[in-house]
């Protein structure tokens, strides 16, 4: 099961955060309905001054239909080296090493590096399928799978989540942050709670095998 989300007011959110700044790893599978559309899949934000953010964003707008790192408040991007396809469940995953170091990866490949220096800070608030509750960048498609590590996850890690492994069975003494996003809206791992706002409602997912 996933969470479907109708990519004009439907999200997740929590009101407190299990990483403010790096190393962190971000991760979740998802499946948008619209290939012109560039929600935020997963954002670590600061509500008080939006432009200081950690975003995992698909970028329909941009040539190619990566996956992105966009960070603030410098607006640092990142992007995959391959892209994605309408209707199809992708892996999406980032990797913030340090503030001067990130990876992006797309289904456990299509790996990027980055090593622009960051400043942001003040991070406070977790949304799931959008970036803000001002949007717009929120999500048509279906969203499962969420998972936040207090450390950078290796490539051989992400290539795990990817190939079906559950967060909770790849380095788990570092996850802090686990939404199946299966019927219940349950933090696994660090016990946030999680509000679905406007009511998103739930639909069949691929199994995944661990």
């Amino acid at each position: 099961m996933a969470y479907s989300c109708n990519g004009s007011n439907q999200y997740f959110s929590t009101a407190a955060v299990p990483v403010t700044s790096p190393p962190f790893t971000f991760c979740c599978w998802f499946r948008t309905a619209s290939m012109s559309e560039s929600p935020s899949l997963v954002t670590l934000v600061n509500s008080s001054n939006t432009t200081n953010f950690f975003g995992l964003y698909f970028r329909g707008s941009v040539a190619g239909d990566p996956i992105q790192l966009l960070s603030g408040p410098t607006s640092n991007t990142l992007s995959s080296t391959t892209g994605c396809t309408s209707g199809v469940w992708h892996h999406a995953c980032g990797v913030h090493t340090s503030l001067s170091s990130r990876t992006i990866y797309l289904d456990g490949g299509s790996s990027a590096t980055n090593a622009s220096p960051l400043t942001t800070s003040g991070i406070d608030t977790l949304y799931i399928a959008t970036f803000s509750p001002a949007g717009p960048n929120d999500l048509n498609g279906q969203i499962a799978e969420v998972g936040i590590w207090n450390a950078a996850l290796t490539a051989a890690e992400v290539a795990s989540l990817a190939k079906g492994m559950t967060c909770d069975k790849v380095r788990p003494q570092s996850l802090v942050f686990y939404a199946p996003l299966v019927r219940d809206l349950i933090d696994q791992k660090g016990g946030l709670t999680i509000t679905n706002n406007n009511a998103a409602t739930v639909v069949n997912h691929p199994r995944v095998y661990a």
